[in-house]
């Protein structure tokens, strides 16, 4: 029997507090658990079957989180009224056309916009993203002070659909425009929608009278790292809310040891390289695209490749998976290549 480290976090209603390490066995802590909440891996982009498709796949009472392509541009503007949206590019770039402003993003770039932001998407043919409604709005969320790198990605898909943009779609229409407003407890039959003229609409808000300062935040989230996680700590927590957390991590090799979450739970998608993730219900190898989904209580690690990159989502509330994880439309896979434009000061430094 493998002797095996184990530490225990709670929640403190911002984050992980109160370790508790624990000396067990990795035979232990490695498919020994049986359950209903035992959700396999799955590939979240292979089960959007058609251009523009939304897919909400994790939903509690703060957070319904999912995954879309945006193909062109979206017939609507949306104003949702009482909750943040968060998107992370994924693959392809998109383009935020909203009340602050225009705002571009691309693989590995994250954006908030605050509730109440209307904004319009338009996507290249290959736009891939992750979105997450939050009912509790953001408190917290790193910026452009934090960065310390300079690095892009672009990512291939193989496998996947051939989708093309219709003829005009990446060119968003102005002039009159519709605006759909939205609240979190609005079913679709109670949408209320809204004529709005273009330019009285976008890049006409501040959150000051006398400043231009945007209340919406962009984020190169795999280059605020200042060092390797896994092997002392946690990787860097890039937002939070009372009920939600997102983090991100560059480990290299093994994990210190098993996590053990009380009062919270996470799914992790990976962006670039390879890694293996052992649980207690099970260990499984990931690739880019891959999601894995670890339920409150369940103890897990996880090896990685050394240009490994993920994000991870934590809620305090438990997800409902609202998704068949076994229904995949298609069996793709990403390339990743990476465009350094400033090295950080820890891409020499050996993994412990």
């Amino acid at each position: 029997m493998t002797k095996a480290h184990e530490f225990m976090t709670r929640w403190d209603g911002y984050g992980f507090h109160g370790e508790v390490f624990s000396e067990r066995t990795r035979e232990g802590l490695m498919g020994t658990a049986r359950g209903t909440r035992a959700v396999p891996n799955f590939r979240p982009f292979d089960m959007i079957g058609e251009p523009n498709q939304s897919i909400t796949m994790f939903v509690n009472e703060d957070q319904r989180i999912g995954f879309e392509s945006v193909c062109g541009t979206q017939p609507n503007f949306y104003r949702f009224c009482d909750f943040d949206v968060v998107y992370f590019q994924f693959a392809g770039s998109t383009t935020l056309e909203t009340e602050y402003g225009i705002y571009e993003t691309r693989p590995g770039e994250l954006v908030l916009l605050p509730g109440g932001t209307a904004h319009r998407s338009t996507g290249s043919a290959d736009s891939l993203r992750l979105f997450a409604y939050l009912h509790e709005p953001v408190a917290h969320m790193m910026g452009e002070d934090d960065y310390h790198s300079e690095v892009g990605f672009t990512l291939t898909r193989k496998g996947g659909p051939d989708w093309t943009l219709p003829e005009g779609a990446g060119e968003p229409p102005k002039g009159k425009v519709v605006e759909k407003l939205i609240t979190w407890r609005d079913t679709p039959d109670q949408i209320t929608e809204i004529d709005r003229d273009y330019e009285t609409l976008v890049g006409v808000s501040s959150i000051s009278r006398d400043s231009k300062e945007s209340a919406v935040k962009k984020l190169r989230v795999f280059d605020i790292f200042k060092e390797l996680t896994g092997a002392r700590g946690p990787g860097p927590k890039i937002l939070d809310s009372k009920y939600f957390m997102v983090e991100v991590y560059n480990t290299r090799g093994p994990m210190r040891g098993f996590h053990r979450a009380l009062r919270s739970e996470e799914f992790g998608l990976q962006f670039r390289a390879n890694a293996t993730n052992f649980s207690e219900f099970g260990n499984t190898d990931l690739t880019p695209g891959d999601l894995y989904y670890v339920p409150m209580g369940i103890g897990h690690s996880v090896t990685c490749d050394d240009d490994f990159l993920r994000i991870v989502l934590y809620s305090t509330f438990p997800w409902d998976v609202v998704i068949d994880p076994a229904k995949h439309v298609f069996d793709s896979s990403f390339e990743v290549e990476t465009d350094v434009v400033k090295p950080a000061k820890w891409w020499g430094v050996a993994a412990e």
